[in-house]
């Protein structure tokens, strides 16, 4: 990944950013400057950029979001890390993702994102066919930031698949939300809530809604005050040889095709760039066929006391 330093961007820097996949522009202060020069690299007819890391950047800029949602765009991948995002900011960034028709992950780390800014957030989620990830980890999402989520999921071709809300304080309110979420949606595959406040009977739901999903391949729980025995449920289910899946469908009454369960064969394939960075290293770069979850050994850890208990 190419780096550049935010503050001090200037026209020279466009053929640079144009002609590179990968770019990390590291601000500290919000330069409007800097915004549409990257908005005018962004809409080139010869961009290649897939992926745009930024740090401490303001999303307020008309150009830069207009770039987003340009038929140009040739982004995979919105990283922003440590972007403040007030309830104004969430909003302006779901009018982009309803819009664009590349951007498949969405990163949104220490973002300060409380509920309002969730449920802002949450309709650019409605109906995407588009995003295939997205990582609100550390933020203050709570129960209701968390239901406006889950009731965008529910609607009818929301094709995402993984939804990471490591650390986010959400409860057993949020955790029936995302129940009935998974009575219902098929599509998605990765739902984390390491570091959450989520207890006996909002895992009970989780439990009880895995029943009917055929989607979910790793439902992660570390560190959140449940009993034992429901983080043994979970993994004894989603490691359930006789377990069909969805490969291809969506939603419920969407045609997919069904396959047999393989989580205990091998670990699932997780985008790395969605976990946080523990001891220098991502959290999925120990990944354990031992864990449903593969996210390292934290979580490797805690299946492996809970089948032995």
């Amino acid at each position: 990944m190419k780096r550049l330093t935010g503050r001090g961007l200037t026209p020279l820097d466009t053929s640079f950013i144009i002609h590179s996949k990968e770019i990390d522009i590291d601000g500290g202060y919000t330069i409007e400057t800097d915004m549409k020069i990257l908005a005018t690299a962004l809409t080139d007819k010869s961009c290649i950029v897939e992926r745009l890391q930024l740090h401490y950047f303001s999303l307020q800029v008309t150009e830069f979001l207009e770039a987003l949602k340009s038929e140009k765009c040739t982004l995979k991948t919105l990283h922003l890390y440590e972007n403040k995002l007030t309830e104004e900011h969430a909003r302006e960034l779901a009018n982009v993702l309803r819009q664009n028709t590349s951007i498949e992950t969405v990163i949104l780390n220490e973002c300060e994102i409380d509920c309002a800014a969730a449920k802002a957030l949450a309709v650019g989620l409605e109906g995407n066919e588009t995003l295939r990830t997205m990582n609100l980890w550390d933020n203050h999402i709570q129960d209701e930031g968390g239901r406006a989520l889950a009731e965008a999921l529910k609607k009818e071709n929301s094709a995402l698949q993984t939804l990471n809300l490591w650390g986010n304080q959400i409860g057993d309110e949020g955790a029936k939300e995302f129940a009935d979420l998974l009575r219902v949606n098929h599509s998605l595959r990765d739902l984390i809530f390491v570091y959450n406040k989520i207890g006996d009977d909002g895992g009970d739901e989780l439990v009880d809604a895995l029943e009917l999903n055929e989607g979910i391949r790793n439902l992660d729980l570390f560190g959140n005050p449940l009993d034992q025995a429901i983080i043994t449920d979970v993994y004894c289910m989603i490691n359930d040889p006789s377990r069909s899946y969805y490969e291809g469908g969506l939603n419920k009454g969407e045609e997919g095709v069904f396959s047999e369960n393989t989580t205990s064969l091998e670990a699932p394939t997780i985008d790395k760039s969605c976990f946080p960075i523990l001891g220098g290293m991502h959290a999925a770069d120990t990944e354990s066929t031992a864990s449903p979850t593969g996210v390292g050994e934290l979580s490797a850890c805690c299946w492996t006391e809970a089948v032995a208990s």
